[in-house]
């Protein structure tokens, strides 16, 4: 696996989990739908999605670089995961809602892609 592909891959991952943790969250739940409360079943899945995407960025790093190095650029790609739903998010929410989900069918796309090949 070639360090440009895992590197899209985790920042992909990343940047749905992150969205998904932000979504997760009352405040940034009404300022995308409107509604002041977030179900708990709508919560607890989000909250699940968004530790899976996070989880899951940690293997196209670990593929690509060693255990060691693969660890820390996790950690930079969940940062600058964070850093692009933060700034997405004050900009439009709903630009950020359908780029978290892009991302994150694109971020599971490879890591199946990525599994098989």
């Amino acid at each position: 696996m070639s360090a440009l592909y895992a590197s899209l891959q985790a920042l992909a991952l990343s940047t749905a989990g992150m969205a998904a943790l932000a979504f997760a969250i009352d405040r940034h739940h009404e300022q995308l739908t409107g509604a002041d409360a977030l179900p708990v079943t709508q919560r607890v899945v989000l909250r699940s999605l968004g530790a899976l995407f996070l989880a899951a960025a940690l293997l196209p790093c670990v593929r690509a670089w060693s255990a060691s190095v693969g660890v820390v650029a996790m950690l930079g790609f969940w940062s600058l995961g964070a850093l692009l739903v933060a700034g997405l998010m004050s900009l439009s929410p709903r630009l950020m809602a359908w780029m978290g989900a892009s991302a994150g069918l694109l971020g599971a796309c490879g890591a199946v892609l990525g599994l098989a090949g």
